[in-house]
């Protein structure tokens, strides 16, 4: 069993974030989890995970599930409610960014953004803009600049290419062109098991951003 981390988890009832949760569990990590609402969260009673309900906009929420952490895990996404998305990515990884400069020991932190971000591709942007919107796309565009742009909390931005549900491979592969506009997707499952293996230091520390697609 690797050794006993303390990782803030925001995101944690999502898609990815609910597949991270589990295999940090399973690494015996100890988490301490932001969610919205507690009965949607399944692992409640499991003695290594600490919850605290709230919302990753609001700073002292996020203040709250950071404390004393070694890692960050950023699993959220601007979700559609009532055909509108809601735009949470900038003022939460803001959120983020304020409360690890702040701690005696900066945690290092990990976001997933998105490809077609920071130039990544105008393709994939063109995509996205087209199925979330403008502005949906403005809001993961500028949290993810901020992140790439502060000099302070080490940080990891990781950027998938398209998802999707399939069961686990336990492969995804790191593409290191800086531009690309092609790969294939990767399962959500996979792309938690890639967030675990940056916390196992799999990859470098000095990467700022890494790329990842299915095999």
């Amino acid at each position: 069993m690797d050794k006993k981390l303390k990782i803030a988890v925001l995101g944690a009832t999502g898609k990815v974030g609910s597949h991270f949760v589990k295999q940090a569990l399973d690494k015996g990590y100890a988490l301490q989890v932001l969610v919205r609402s507690e009965s949607k969260f399944k692992y409640n009673k499991n003695n290594n995970i600490s919850v605290v309900v709230g919302n990753s906009t609001n700073l002292k929420d996020v203040e709250k599930v950071m404390t004393g952490v070694d890692y960050v895990v950023s699993c959220l996404g601007n979700v559609k409610i009532n055909k509108k998305y809601i735009h949470i990515m900038k003022d939460s990884h803001t959120n983020i960014l304020d409360i690890a400069a702040k701690q005696n020991k900066i945690p290092r932190c990990i976001f997933i953004s998105s490809i077609g971000c920071g130039g990544s591709s105008w393709l994939i942007k063109a995509m996205l803009i087209m199925i979330g919107g403008k502005d949906s796309f403005n809001d993961y565009e500028a949290a993810d600049k901020q992140i790439r742009e502060q000099s302070i909390v080490p940080s990891i931005l990781v950027r998938p290419y398209a998802l999707n549900d399939n069961p686990a491979t336990g492969l995804y592969k790191i593409i290191k062109k800086q531009t690309t506009h092609f790969a294939k997707p990767i399962s959500r499952t996979d792309l938690a098991s890639c967030l675990v293996d940056i916390i196992k230091n799999k990859y470098s520390n000095d990467k700022t951003v890494i790329h990842v697609g299915g095999l």
